[in-house]
C-alpha cells in the first residue's frame, strides 16, 4: 500500500520532521487538534499535551471531540480549561479560522473524529495537515502532509510528543524563554504513555520496554519533582495510573452488567451482545461509557483468559449501521501482533496496534450474531495460533 505508515528511515529524517513541524508551530496561528473516533487514553492525552504545547507559543488551540469523555479524564480536560485551551464537542463554528490541523494517535483517516465542517477544512489544500501517530502496519495509513508525519514505532503517541518536546528543549538558543516541562505537560503525557502500554505491561520488543523505561522515568521525575508536596495533585505514574483505571458506580455496574455475558473458548474469552442487548445497554448507559467499557471489559477477559479478550457489540442506530469487534491480548500472550488478524480476517474497516485493535462489521453482512462470533473466534485462534502453548 503507497499511503501505508513505515517507521522513518533515519535520524536525520526524523530530525528534519521535527523541525518541519516545529516551523509551522511558530509560523501559524490557529490549530485544530483530532483524534480518533471513541477516544482511548493515549488519544485524549496526547490532544491536550500537544494543545499545552501549542499554548507555549501564545496560540490558538481548539481540541474537537465528537463527546464527552468518562469521567476519569476530567483531570485533562481540567487542564485545558485552566490554560484557556477550547475543547469542542461534536458541533465547531469558524472552522475556516484554523490553518493548521494537527492529528493524533489515529491509525488511518477514516478513523478521525469529526463531522462535515471539519472534512472540508482538511480537504482545503492551504492548510496544513501534522501527523503525530504510532500505529504503523498494513491496516494503517497516512493522513498529514508528507513533510509534516512524525510518525514511527513506540509504546504510544505521547511517547512521541515527549520526543518532540526533548528535540525542542536541545534547541535553547531559539527556546531561550519557554520552559517545556512544565507539571501539566508531564502529567499528559505521562496518562498517555502508562496508559495505552498498561503500565509497560503490554509491550513485546526489547526497543519498546527500553523507550517506555526512558520516557516514562523522564516524565515521572518531572512529575514528583514539580508536584507540591501535601498537594492532592497526581504526583506520580502510579497515581495516574490509578486514576484511569477507576469506575464510576454507574461505570462499574455497566462493567458488571457486561462481563456477566461471559463466553469461554480455547484461547479467547469472549463476550457477544446481541442487537436486543445492546439495545438494552445503550438505553440504559448512553453511547459514550458503552464504548468505553467495552474495552475495559476486552481487557480484563483477556486476563483472565491468558490470551486474548473479545467483546462484540451493535452500535446504536443513531451512531452507525455497524457491529463493532475490540479485540485485546494479555500481558503473558506477547507473542502475536493482533494486526495480524486484520489482515487474515481481510478486514478493511479497522486499525489497533500490536496489543489491540478493533474492526467494524455492517450489520446487514451479519444473519445471526452469535453463529458469527463463534466463526470469527475460530478464525482469530487459527491466526494466533502459538505452536509453544
Amino acid at each position: 500500500m503507497e499511503n501505508q505508515k513505515t517507521e522513518i528511515k533515519t535520524i536525520a529524517e526524523k530530525n528534519r520532521i521535527v523541525n518541519a513541524i516545529r516551523d509551522k508551530i511558530i509560523d501559524r496561528d490557529a490549530f485544530l487538534l483530532l483524534g480518533h473516533k471513541d477516544p482511548d487514553t493515549d488519544c485524549i492525552a496526547s490532544l491536550v499535551a500537544f494543545a499545552l504545547l501549542l499554548n507555549k507559543f501564545n496560540k490558538e488551540v481548539t481540541i474537537y471531540l465528537a463527546a464527552p469523555v468518562m469521567a476519569q479524564f476530567s483531570y485533562l480536560l481540567s487542564i485545558c480549561k485552566y490554560n484557556g485551551i477550547s475543547v469542542a464537542y461534536g458541533k465547531l463554528v469558524n472552522v475556516k479560522s484554523f490553518s493548521t490541523v494537527i492529528v493524533l494517535d489515529t491509525p488511518k483517516p477514516e478513523m478521525i473524529a469529526r463531522n462535515g465542517e471539519i472534512s472540508s477544512l482538511m480537504d482545503d489544500p492551504e492548510v496544513c495537515k501534522i501527523e503525530v501517530d504510532h500505529h504503523l502496519g498494513a491496516d494503517s495509513e497516512y493522513t498529514g502532509d508528507p513533510d509534516y508525519r512524525l510518525v514511527g514505532e513506540a509504546s504510544s503517541t505521547c511517547e512521541l510528543i515527549g520526543y518532540f518536546l526533548l528535540k525542542m528543549s536541545y534547541q535553547k538558543d531559539r527556546f531561550k524563554k519557554i520552559d517545556f516541562f512544565t507539571r501539566n505537560l508531564a502529567l499528559a503525557i505521562l496518562t498517555g504513555i502508562v496508559g495505552d502500554s498498561q503500565m509497560g505491561k503490554y509491550l513485546k520488543t526489547r526497543r519498546e520496554k527500553f523507550y517506555y523505561r526512558i520516557f516514562s522515568e523522564i516524565f515521572d521525575h518531572l512529575l514528583v519533582e514539580k508536584t507540591l508536596k501535601n498537594s492532592k495533585n497526581l504526583s506520580s505514574m502510579e497515581a495516574v495510573f490509578d486514576v484511569i483505571q477507576n469506575f464510576s458506580v454507574q461505570e462499574k455496574r455497566c462493567f458488571d452488567g457486561i462481563m456477566a455475558l461471559k463466553n469461554t473458548d480455547r484461547s479467547i474469552h469472549y463476550i457477544c451482545m446481541d442487537k436486543d442487548k445492546s439495545a438494552e445497554f445503550f438505553t440504559a448507559y448512553g453511547v459514550e461509557l458503552i464504548v468505553n467499557v467495552s474495552k475495559a471489559a476486552a481487557d480484563t477477559l483477556a486476563e483472565n483468559c491468558g490470551k486474548l479478550g473479545l467483546v462484540v457489540y451493535y452500535d446504536d442506530p443513531s451512531l452507525s449501521d455497524f457491529v463493532q469487534f475490540r479485540l485485546r491480548r494479555s500481558a503473558k500472550f506477547l507473542h502475536t501482533d493482533l494486526r495480524v488478524v486484520l489482515t487474515g480476517l481481510k478486514i478493511e474497516n479497522g486499525g489497533g496496534h500490536p496489543g489491540a485493535i478493533g474492526f467494524r462489521v455492517k450489520k446487514e453482512a451479519v444473519q445471526n450474531i452469535n453463529a458469527y462470533t463463534e466463526d470469527v473466534v475460530r478464525r482469530i485462534e487459527t491466526l494466533v495460533e502459538d505452536p509453544a502453548l
